[in-house]
């Protein structure tokens, strides 16, 4: 099958590799979309942590069974997505439905070799999640990326009346603005340094932006009023200080920003503590939130079309993955078609 190698950071190309193999657990999936995600270019540019090299990286995708093992309740044309996280399954967060919190999980594309940035993938069926009639296009392949902002706002727990901040208006970001909405909230000011996103927000239905690369960012926020619940996609040091600045007391600071570097933030703390601010971690999802995010999806909550912005056959990675990185105001998810 082709698919894509990544043998080392910078130094990738579609090839010929082994189909995956079926077994006793484990059903074979052809990939119908996949998006490039910013672990993706991560992996792809050496700045992840935890990747492992050589990798077929990918790990939010819409596809189609063309195996499954017999009595596992799946077969052949039954569209799927999958939770990529795999936990060791005995560990008592396993166990309890939340292996995003196992210390030996990993993620497939990731920290293992095997993702969906190829024709096929072996996926094993307990990670197999079904894909709804309404999402079995395109649409389906936000399902992965949705679920981080499903995840961000169960951490935060938003109410209506209550009004938030969301720094960094990619993907991501503009995920969680869109649940937020879906949850009932109206006073949304999203924030970035390009000033293109505020098409993009405004594309949404979401008017409050603010075009800031940091310096002025916490100033630029005050004009909307001083939030309850900050969201930071970005997480450097003048977000972090600008999210501190602006929130009310008592309020929630949610921090999604990936560390790519072994480095610390530092925080306000002061502030922080004499306004007694909850600060918040978001890491990936749960199984629960990929539920969350279909029901999402089908209800029309989320704008799909406007959030993919480009498809590319596989053949051509290199160059989706250079419009990407290149025209970053332009594009929010493309999309990889086997």
């Amino acid at each position: 099958m082709k698919a894509l190698l990544l043998n080392s950071p910078g130094d990738f190309s579609v090839v010929e590799r082994p189909d995956p193999t079926p077994s006793g657990d484990t059903a074979i999936i052809r990939v119908h979309r996949s998006g490039i995600c910013a672990t993706d270019i991560a992996t792809i540019e050496g700045h992840s942590t935890v990747a492992v090299y050589p990798i077929t990286p990918g790990h939010e995708f819409v596809g189609t069974v063309e195996f499954a093992p017999p009595n596992s309740g799946y077969q052949s044309g039954d569209w799927v997505t999958m939770y990529p996280t795999q936990g060791c399954g005995k560990c008592a967060f396993c166990v309890s439905g939340t292996p995003n919190y196992c210390r030996d999980f990993r993620v497939f594309g990731v920290h293992r070799d095997g993702g969906s940035f190829a024709e096929r993938i072996a996926v094993p069926v307990n990670q197999l999640i079904r894909v709804p009639r309404r999402l079995r296009d395109e649409t389906g392949a936000l399902i992965e990326p949705l679920a981080v902002g499903v995840h961000a706002n169960r951490r935060a727990d938003p109410r209506p009346g209550q009004r938030i901040a969301i720094i960094g208006a990619g993907t991501v970001g503009t995920m969680v603005a869109q649940v937020a909405r879906a949850r009932g909230l109206t006073d949304i000011v999203l924030a970035d340094r390009l000033e293109s996103r505020r098409s993009l927000c405004k594309d949404l239905g979401f008017s409050q932006f603010v075009h800031s690369d940091g310096a002025e960012l916490a100033e630029d926020l005050k004009r909307f009023g001083r939030r309850d619940i900050t969201f930071d996609t970005a997480c450097t040091r003048e977000t972090l200080n600008a999210a501190v600045e602006t929130l009310t007391p008592g309020g929630k600071l949610v921090l999604l920003g990936f560390p790519h570097d072994t480095g610390d933030i530092p925080l306000a703390y002061v502030r922080a503590y004499k306004w007694e601010l909850s600060v918040l971690l978001s890491r990936n999802y749960a199984p629960v939130d990929f539920a969350d995010s279909i029901t999402l999806l089908e209800a029309g909550h989320i704008n799909a079309s406007r959030m993919i912005t480009g498809t590319w056959p596989l053949k051509d990675f290199a160059t989706a993955y250079t419009e990407l990185k290149a025209r970053p105001g332009k594009h929010v998810k493309v999309l990889i078609a086997p």
